[in-house]
């Protein structure tokens, strides 16, 4: 990034890159007096610099130049931009602020990009209209941390308008057109957008039937004339009951079933192993989730290698009563387990009681 290359050249030339400047964009075709002559007019507020040398660079087809600042100035008053004389363009000028943490800065200016939103545009979502946007480096991002988050904590809706993304095509076709999207990926795609958009749920029904066509879309009418305040969320519910995979829920339901304990495996490392493929099964309806907390306990009795001790724990939970939820399960696993160890490290750290009595005699003998 721009910011590391000023870095890397200031160090390379031994200067102050806190006393540095990089110009970038220049077309090739300006030779060095044009570009003093552009510097110059444009920055006579900071005072005496020199120019240390101009590089090509291939990725933007266009000229860098860096320059040394010899007199202490207020980087307020620095340019972020310079215009290039005629048809030269705009050249960027590129600084480093000091005690500037310079990734969050980055990071912030990334996100706003992303969003199609300016650094002044922010500022005033922040309510701070009166600071200029060459003053906007000077500002620490201690500061724009606290800003943001006092402004987020109190906004009932976004500071800033969320971008418009539009869903690809789904119909639920049997022979689906190219422009449309598998219902896995069409889903995974919604799924997530729909999480992410802060707005009305009549607003995210309305994109979502966007992207519908022909067998989908009369499912999307049938599901909302059956219950006009259906959320998004139970819409896609339906929509993974109707085009879901059924090869996929047998699958995940035949993988958790056939699960076992690996030979060396703690019971704790098995269960948690297969708590990840039995949330994939409910996930996928393979099984009902009313009774995961039934189906985890037996199949832990029947897939692992159980003490006799954690047997008739289980034995007694699964008798007793409802069955445990998997962090119940997982206490009384790791209870056995560090008791079991316990046991087995003062077995090994027991002293011998035959060499024991046979050294005191022998030292009584002497």
């Amino acid at each position: 990034m721009a910011p590391a290359l000023l870095e890397d050249w200031c160090r390379i030339m031994s200067v102050d890159e806190q006393k540095s400047l990089m110009v970038m964009g220049i077309p090739v075709h300006c030779d060095e007096a044009e570009i003093q002559e552009v510097l110059q007019d444009t920055l006579k507020a900071l005072g005496r610099y020199r120019l240390l040398g101009k590089i090509f660079r291939k990725q933007e087809n266009a000229n860098a130049v860096l320059l040394e600042l010899m007199e202490d100035i207020d980087v307020s008053v620095i340019p972020s931009e310079v215009q290039g004389k005629g048809g030269g363009g705009i050249w960027k000028v590129i600084f480093k602020i000091p005690n500037q943490d310079t990734e969050f800065l980055e990071r912030l200016n990334v996100f706003l990009e992303k969003e199609r939103q300016t650094v002044s545009g922010m500022f005033r979502a922040l309510g701070h209209e009166g600071v200029s946007p060459a003053a906007v480096p000077c500002v620490s991002p201690e500061l724009l941390a606290h800003w943001l988050g006092q402004e987020i904590a109190q906004a009932p809706q976004p500071l800033l308008p969320m971008r418009y993304r539009k869903l690809r095509v789904f119909s639920g076709s049997a022979v689906p057109a190219p422009e449309e999207e598998p219902f896995e990926t069409w889903l995974e795609q919604a799924t997530e957008i729909v999480k992410e958009w802060p707005v009305a749920e009549a607003e995210k029904k309305r994109w979502l039937m966007e992207s519908l066509r022909g067998p989908a879309l009369d499912l999307m009418h049938i599901v909302q004339a059956d219950n006009a305040a259906i959320s998004v969320e139970e819409c896609l519910e339906a929509f993974k009951q109707v085009f879901g995979s059924l090869e996929s829920r047998r699958t995940s339901q035949v993988k958790y079933l056939k699960t076992y304990q690996e030979e060396g495996e703690k019971v704790s490392a098995y269960v948690l192993q297969l708590e990840t493929l039995l949330q994939r099964a409910v996930e996928k309806r393979a099984i009902p989730r009313n009774i995961a907390d039934q189906v985890r306990l037996e199949q832990v009795m029947a897939g692992a290698s159980l003490s006799e001790v954690l047997w008739c724990r289980l034995r007694e939970l699964k008798d007793q009563g409802p069955p445990p939820s998997f962090l119940e399960l997982m206490k009384v696993i790791r209870e056995e387990e560090e008791e079991e160890a316990s046991f087995e490290n003062e077995n090994i750290e027991e002293p011998d009681e035959g060499d024991g009595y046979g050294h005191w005699d022998h030292e009584a003998d002497d």
